[in-house]
């Protein structure tokens, strides 16, 4: 009779490899399910298995040394969307003082959009499109006026605070905010994104909650919001910290990669499932485990785990951050179809529109 299997982690399909061959190298046999054999490198919540009666001693050396990755990394390479208001400007000057802390590179980028024409009368054409080659230029020429005087404001604030640990560039692009911040997110490969945004109604061409839902969407990265109303001037003011768990296998791989980009701060977390039943076995044994895993894999974890009752999980998430002195929210995004979202908006898009609290998005 064939050994029961046990799943041990889920994780991206790079960081599985890796814990795939730690395990093995201490002799214990694991293999790996749910992977996409076509374009294995984007395979999401693959399973390690071991024998359970390998259990133990899995967790053993785990709890010893747990294998590191690229993905368990303090933030080396910052990126911080900028449109010039007092939002945006706030997050650069926090991406500073969080960067001297770990000797980071900070980049802002300004993606600015060119007037276009949807529908122009065929009269009317070639006078149109001799206006619209005077203006992109003049628009590209004051874009990068504007990112040039903020460089420089950033510069003169690194001399003042003397952060001295600190790189400064810049990034000015065309197009639509979205897609180009998503653009140089591919080519710059920053391990974090920092963006300040205002609260919904604001035109499009601006740093709005549904850019940086979408932002967060398609890209791998960890995205640090802080909204407009957000009291955070102070890396070191992040103390007290909740995060959403989803309890879907992938809470393990977000709370790592959360407990890696604050290494070194003094904070606690609040991991919280909210359930209409949460005495269901179930959810208490889902929690159970996730709770032995961090506590084994994270020595000395500063978070305690709750299962409490609820029947609409963004009030109740926004009731506990109005109540409590929260710094920090934490919540994983993960990828939904068009309509899946247009019927059904994810927990983070509610947050992102309603809430003044910064929040830290992972995307699993």
């Amino acid at each position: 009779m064939e050994e029961k299997l046990i799943v041990i982690a889920t994780e991206t399909y790079s960081r599985a490899l890796i814990l795939q061959g730690f395990l093995q190298s201490k002799g214990i046999e694991c293999t790996l399910q749910n992977v996409n054999m076509v374009q294995p490198n984007i395979a999401e919540g693959v399973k390690v298995l071991i024998r359970e009666s390998d259990v133990e001693k899995a967790i053993r050396y785990l709890s010893a040394n747990p294998p590191q990755s690229k993905t368990e990394t303090v933030p080396t390479k910052i990126l911080v969307p900028v449109d010039f208001s007092t939002s945006s400007t706030n997050a650069a000057r926090f991406a500073l003082r969080l960067a001297e802390r770990f000797g980071s590179e900070v980049k802002i980028l300004h993606v600015y959009h060119s007037p276009t024409i949807d529908m122009i009368p065929f009269s009317d054409v070639g006078s149109i499109q001799i206006d619209f080659e005077y203006n992109n230029p003049m628009v590209q020429h004051e874009a990068k006026k504007r990112l040039l005087k903020l460089y420089d404001e950033l510069k003169k604030f690194i001399t003042e605070q003397k952060l001295n640990n600190v790189r400064l560039g810049y990034s000015l692009r065309e197009g639509f905010v979205s897609f180009g911040i998503i653009d140089v997110v591919r080519r710059y490969k920053p391990t974090l994104i920092i963006m300040g945004t205002r609260s919904s109604g604001f035109e499009s061409i601006e740093l709005v909650g549904d850019v940086a839902a979408q932002v967060a969407e398609e890209t791998k990265i960890p995205l640090l919001v802080i909204p407009e109303n957000a009291v955070l001037s102070e890396p070191s003011n992040v103390n007290n910290i909740i995060y959403a768990a989803h309890l879907d296998g992938k809470d393990a791989f977000a709370l790592r990669k959360m407990f890696s980009l604050l290494r070194g701060f003094k904070f606690h977390v609040r991991c919280i499932y909210a359930c209409e039943n949460p005495n269901d076995a179930l959810v208490k044994a889902k929690m159970k485990e996730l709770e032995t895993y961090i506590n084994k894999v994270i020595k000395n974890a500063p978070i305690r785990f709750e299962v409490i009752p609820s029947k609409d999980a963004f009030n109740t998430f926004k009731e506990s951050l109005l109540k409590e002195n929260i710094d920090l929210f934490s919540l994983t995004m993960h990828k939904r179809s068009f309509w899946a979202r247009l019927f059904n908006p994810s927990l983070t898009r509610q947050m992102l529109a309603k809430s003044d609290i910064p929040m830290l998005i992972i995307p699993v």
